[in-house]
């Protein structure tokens, strides 16, 4: 195997495919990137449970593959200059060589037949979606799934595809990409018309999946996404002809019926600013440690936003806010506060509460394609 190619087009790929690249495996070579010449340059990683195969054009001099170890491969291009690399496989060491400029280095490799054969995938339920529409979409909810791996499901994401839409107002026959995300303590919901006709689709698919998609350098227009019995792929096809695809094992349990959690209505529903608000309890929580509450109190136009730690202090900050219905008292975690109220488009937003240990609903004023469920903290 030979080829040339630039720093950082190679780079950027590996940085990529070592997302799930791992050493905890007892197949050592998995801590490996197996890099394959052929009539383009090919980059596969996987933890198998999510395989990724990237391609990219390169100068390919002779055919060939080799497992690489990641880190040790990827730190090496970092600290090169941005200029043409070399790469070739003594096939009587096994070693391969890197060399850039003046640098040279010689890499053990793993054995190839340790590393595992890229997943095949079977045509079955199939749809397209604008990249640029996913990514957003995504953004949206992936930071509310769990990171605690008691609870599996939680650490997935639910893409939901059918002709039904959490706005009962929309009587259409148009079909929705819903996706939902929650670890109990918060659940985040966005939806968005999509060009479907095919079955329903109901899915859990890892976060860390979904997060990787999102952090991609992809620049193309579209995802391909098809969903078989146990695992998802998603293409990402560019016009030069390359392409990067990702498959993922699904998730597999019950993931909590969102629309049963979701309150159709609250006792009180008040408009705020966004930026304001956001600025009042980022400024408020600054002193915040050990996930300390964050309380507030409504009531007679204002809102009052407060924290008090024993060791370290107290900080508060008045707002003035179109209320004057009954004193509401309700305390969160300030993080999961603020990713609420981030992740809202409109420069207004409504905040709606039933009672001081009920979950609040964070929704744009317009757009009702997307909500934030909160649970509140119990305070003394």
């Amino acid at each position: 195997m030979k080829f040339e190619i630039t720093k950082n087009e190679l780079l950027n790929k590996l940085n990529f495919a070592s997302r799930v690249a791992t050493s905890k495996s007892l197949i050592s070579a998995l801590s490996g990137i197996l890099i394959e010449a052929d009539d383009v340059l090919n980059i596969y990683s996987t933890d198998l449970e999510t395989s990724i195969k990237s391609s990219l054009k390169a100068k390919i001099i002779e055919k060939g593959r080799a497992v690489v170890p990641a880190k040790i491969f990827i730190n090496i291009l970092r600290n090169f200059p941005e200029s043409k690399v070399s790469v070739a496989l003594d096939i009587n060491t096994n070693q391969l060589k890197v060399m850039c400029e003046k640098s040279v280095f010689n890499l053990n490799t793993f054995a190839i037949d340790e590393y595992p054969e890229f997943p095949t995938t079977t045509e079955k339920t199939k749809f397209k979606i604008d990249f640029d529409i996913f990514k957003k979409l995504l953004n949206k909810v992936i930071k509310s799934a769990s990171g605690e791996e008691s609870r599996a499901i939680l650490t997935g994401i639910l893409i939901e595809v059918d002709n039904s839409s959490l706005d009962e107002e929309d009587k259409s026959s148009s079909s929705y990409i819903k996706i939902v995300g929650t670890d109990s303590y918060r659940l985040a919901f966005i939806e968005e018309k999509i060009d479907y006709s095919g079955d329903p689709i109901k899915v859990v698919v890892p976060n860390k999946v979904l997060d990787n998609i999102v952090k991609s350098d992809y620049t193309g227009k579209t995802t391909e996404i098809n969903i078989e019995e146990n695992q998802i792929s998603f293409l990402l096809a560019n016009e030069d002809g390359t392409e990067t695809m990702i498959i993922s094992r699904l998730l597999s349990g019950k993931f909590p019926e969102y629309k049963q959690l979701i309150p159709k209505e609250f006792k009180h529903n008040i408009i705020l600013d966004k930026d304001k608000v956001n600025e009042v309890v980022k400024r408020t929580s600054s002193i915040s440690q050990d996930n300390i509450p964050i309380k507030i109190e409504i009531g007679d136009g204002k809102m009052y936003v407060s924290m008090n730690i024993k060791e370290v202090g107290n900080s508060s900050e008045e707002v003035d806010i179109a209320y004057a219905e009954g004193k509401i008292e309700i305390a969160f975690n300030p993080y999961f506060l603020l990713e609420g109220i981030n992740m809202l488009d409109e420069e207004k937003f409504i905040f709606s509460v039933e009672e001081s240990l009920k979950p609040v609903l964070i929704r744009n004023v317009k757009a009702k394609n997307l909500i934030y469920l909160l649970m509140p903290i119990r305070i003394s």
